[in-house]
């Protein structure tokens, strides 16, 4: 009875994958974790955040399959944020596993998470966009203070893209699907099944770009067009980094393109005059007092004026150090 209702709380089966749910002390309260047996051992995809409840959660997974942290023998991360690699460090002391990361989000975790230099890093971008330095010292703030759910950081190693490996029976290759962060990967298999991270979740619609992380020029369009690329391939089943498994993967799709559509509209359409992206963001979408719902529409917006800046309908000019954006 106890492992019936442990498997209906936190740990579930979806062919030979283990589903670990995860909590998280963020807005999806929720993340995914994938295990299953390979030739090589156990392999983990994405880890959760580093937290006491976590690491129970993962003791009693392990129990309940029936295995030990030493038979697991690699672990992937679909991406560096907290919620996908915070127990990874962790995981890696008890297993001694392999830790692999996409190469850019690998050079975006030494530049912004384990340096000690993030103010400096990200201030310059963040004046062009008009926030000013009580803002910028909040958001260095913010990252600090969540940077215990990902400790003890892992070492970690290079996963290229285009990489295979062997997972539950079935042989998954590596895409690069960049916006969420610069170098998102998601696992496609022979099988049909994507483990598709953060890029398409049941329930919801994730934020687009990583800024003032990225060095994506034109997120919007890498984005877009890398979901466009996914959906002509033969998904039949889509495992997402939150929330429940689900199929009908061109609907989705559908409704992610239809919803940056009509937000850069929305921003087309509201630039009236010359304006900052903080000041433009704020009015169009509103400001929130956490600063991390700050940065995300700060974010978004800044997105979808590259985006209409590449294709020449709205020009930008700098002055004092902050980018000014005008409708032609």
């Amino acid at each position: 009875m106890r492992g019936e209702l442990f498997r209906k709380q936190i740990l579930y089966r979806q062919g030979d994958i283990y589903v670990l749910r995860n909590t998280m002390p963020f807005p999806l309260r929720e993340s995914n974790a994938f295990m299953a047996e390979s030739e090589q051992g156990w392999t983990v995809i994405d880890t959760g955040v580093n937290t006491p409840e976590n690491q129970q959660r993962w003791t009693l997974a392990l129990k309940e399959i029936g295995i030990s942290f030493r038979h697991i023998q690699r672990i992937y991360i679909t991406h560096y944020h907290h919620d996908h690699l915070g127990l990874a460090g962790w995981l890696q002391e008890k297993s001694e596993a392999q830790v692999f990361l996409p190469p850019p989000d690998l050079l975006t975790f030494n530049t912004y998470i384990s340096s000690d230099q993030y103010y400096p890093a990200v201030k310059d971008l963040c004046l062009q966009a008009g926030w000013n330095h009580q803002l910028i010292e909040s958001l260095a703030d913010d990252v600090k203070s969540i940077d215990v759910l990902m400790q003890p950081y892992p070492y970690l190693s290079s996963l290229p893209e285009d990489s295979q490996l062997e997972f539950g029976g079935c042989r998954y290759r590596t895409y690069l699907v960049p916006g969420h962060s610069d170098g998102h990967i998601v696992f496609i298999g022979d099988n049909g099944w994507l483990l598709g991270g953060d890029n398409l979740i049941k329930h919801t619609i994730l934020h687009l770009t990583d800024w003032p992380h990225t060095r994506l020029v034109n997120p919007l369009e890498d984005h877009l067009q890398a979901l466009q690329e996914l959906d002509s391939l033969d998904i039949k089943l889509v495992l997402p980094g939150h929330g429940m498994c689900f199929s009908h993967l061109t609907e989705k799709i559908e409704a992610v393109i239809e919803h940056h559509e009509k937000r850069k509209n929305q921003v087309l359409q509201g630039l009236k005059g010359i304006s900052s992206a903080w000041d433009l963001a704020v009015k169009l979408f509103g400001d929130n007092p956490y600063i991390h719902i700050k940065r995300l529409v700060l974010a978004e917006t800044l997105a979808y004026l590259n985006a209409l800046a590449s294709q020449q309908q709205i020009a930008v000019e700098q002055q004092a150090g902050i980018n000014y954006y005008k409708r032609l």
